[in-house]
């Protein structure tokens, strides 16, 4: 059994302590060096790609038809048949005097786009927020979970250094002026007593 909420453990006095030494790692600690920015938001991201795009703004093209995608004029050429091949290459011959595969990639996708019911758009890669979490374990934890929902998942920092309300109640965390709130005089010496926290007004 999970001893962390970061893996959807209950808040406990020993889930909260952990959660704390973690807060504080990432925070105040060692951590920072490892993302390199103050006020550490730990954003799950993942890869989406957009569609429809002019020449001038894309990174790459696909091909498109009855639901099927292609990246490369290769990519399509490999999973056609030997009809849809003769259909290409006398395509290209009409135009270019050529076979399709020796035709120049800008000629490849011009034939693609010409075929019924095939649509080339063009296309760019971004990274898109899905969520946000307070240490790099949750953020990873959620990935680990959630991967196969999703396209590619990673682990992006940003700064909240103008999020007020946001540093103030990660320094009352790791200061130990915010605790847990059952059973607080026990919860609170028991931190104590752990060296998480001092004692709450010092």
């Amino acid at each position: 059994m999970s001893k962390s909420i970061a893996d959807g453990a209950k808040l406990t006095p020993e889930t909260f302590a952990d959660f704390i030494e973690r807060l504080k790692y990432h925070h105040r600690g060692e951590g920072v060096n490892r993302h390199i920015t103050a006020d550490p938001i730990f954003m799950v991201q993942k890869q989406a790609t957009i569609y429809g795009l002019a020449d001038e703004y894309c990174e790459a093209r696909v091909v498109h038809c009855d639901d099927c995608e292609w990246e490369s004029p290769q990519e399509y050429w490999d999973d056609a048949d030997e009809d849809e091949r003769d259909e290409l290459n006398g395509l290209a011959k009409g135009m270019w005097e050529s076979d399709f595969l020796e035709c120049e990639e800008d000629e490849q996708w011009l034939l693609l786009a010409d075929l019924d019911n095939h649509t080339v758009s063009g296309t760019r890669k971004e990274w898109q927020h899905v969520n946000a979490h307070l240490t790099r374990e949750a953020a990873e934890a959620f990935i680990r979970r959630k991967q196969h929902d999703y396209p590619p998942l990673r682990v992006y920092v940003e700064s909240m250094c103008y999020g007020w309300e946001y540093q103030e109640i990660i320094g009352a965390l790791c200061d130990g002026r915010l605790v847990l709130a059952d059973s607080q005089d026990a919860n609170t010496a028991e931190l104590v007593a752990a060296g998480i926290i001092t004692k709450v007004g010092e």
